[in-house]
């Protein structure tokens, strides 16, 4: 059975046989290594965002292609957020917090897609890029949750604040950033592209899970529950770190996939997903992956494909690929997972 990566997610999907686990890193910077580009002129180039993504797929051929490069940065940017992009090959960041000063709510509004800072530039690449290769494997855009940008927007501790002592405000400004990802991954929905929801602020220990379920969970499932309501089924909420304390939570806001990173309990991840009928991402270490040894990768692909590859609904991969990883350590990676089968 040799499969395209579309048939084989697919398949997943449906819970017929397929050849082996979907294989699924996250590549964003890493593209823009590929093409000897730098990540701050590849995220603010349509052309060479696509061409970034492409070769990194035609080198890989991934079962996944996630368009993106800074991604915690797009929304915030077009909220007035000032982008700071270096030179060198570290991935642009955010310089202040629009409302760290000035909380005022008025102050902003949705942005829109289709003409705001750089929404338009990944929405076309996205675009173009599915155009060329969308018949093989799927692809998706990605959005910020509401609590990371509203995060994003005030600042990390001050908005730990504003949940504890002006709750109201917290509640005003998730729901004002849960809108503002729907409405971007509205833009995404209508271009046929796939989505994922990327909130990785809410792992403990930054925040607990009182705080996440209290405060946090109803604007996940809002946002959620809101996009497929413009006709996309499945919708991932991707979180790294270690969120086996909150992942019963996490799996009540009506997410297709969940993401176990290398240090969750991933046992406990798979019971769960399976319960909810849910695809599970078991993952690697990134860091690991990038200056790891042949050994040290096989071992790790060969523990968490042990543990979830008998999972109808389960898919491999890790943390975001660095720039500077060498792509023969991705290659292999996906060749410990091809192995993986050989000698089952």
């Amino acid at each position: 059975m040799n499969l395209h990566p579309i048939e084989r997610v697919r398949k997943m999907n449906s819970g017929e046989a397929i050849d082996r686990v979907p294989f699924m890193p996250t590549l964003y910077e890493h593209c823009a290594s590929l093409i000897d580009k730098t990540p701050s002129q590849v995220a603010q180039s349509k052309e060479l965002l696509i061409k970034s993504q492409i070769t990194a797929y035609e080198a890989y051929r991934h079962d996944l292609v996630t368009v993106g490069l800074d991604i915690y940065n797009v929304e915030v940017e077009a909220l007035g957020g000032n982008i700071i992009f270096p030179e060198n090959n570290e991935i642009p960041g955010l310089k202040g917090h629009p409302l760290a000063d000035n909380d005022n709510l008025n102050n902003l509004n949705i942005p829109d897609p289709e003409k705001d800072s750089r929404m338009p530039l990944f929405l076309e690449a996205a675009e173009a890029i599915k155009r060329e290769i969308g018949k093989e494997v799927l692809v998706n855009g990605t959005i910020v949750g509401p609590f990371t940008l509203a995060a994003l927007l005030r600042g990390f501790e001050n908005f730990i604040m504003d949940l504890m002592t002006r709750p109201e405000y917290a509640q005003k400004l998730m729901k004002f950033s849960a809108e503002v990802g729907i409405s971007y991954g509205e833009a995404m929905i209508k271009r046929g592209l796939g989505l994922s929801i990327n909130e990785s602020w809410i792992s403990p220990p930054l925040i607990s899970p009182k705080i996440y379920k209290e405060h946090i969970l109803k604007w996940e499932g809002h946002q959620i529950a809101e996009l497929k309501t413009r006709g996309l089924s499945n919708i991932g909420l991707i979180s790294g770190g270690n969120t086996t304390p909150i992942v019963d939570q996490m799996l009540t806001t009506g997410t297709s996939l969940i993401m176990a990173d290398y240090n969750c309990d991933l046992k406990y991840f798979k019971e769960k997903a399976e319960e909810a009928g849910v695809i599970l991402r078991g993952c690697i270490d990134s860091k690991l992956l990038e200056k790891g040894s042949r050994e040290d990768i096989y071992n790790a692909t060969n523990k968490v494909l042990d543990i979830g590859s008998t999972s109808k609904k389960f898919v491999i991969g890790c943390g975001v690929v660095s720039y500077n990883t060498p792509k023969n350590q991705l290659l292999l990676f996906k060749k410990a997972v091809e192995d993986y089968y050989k000698h089952q």
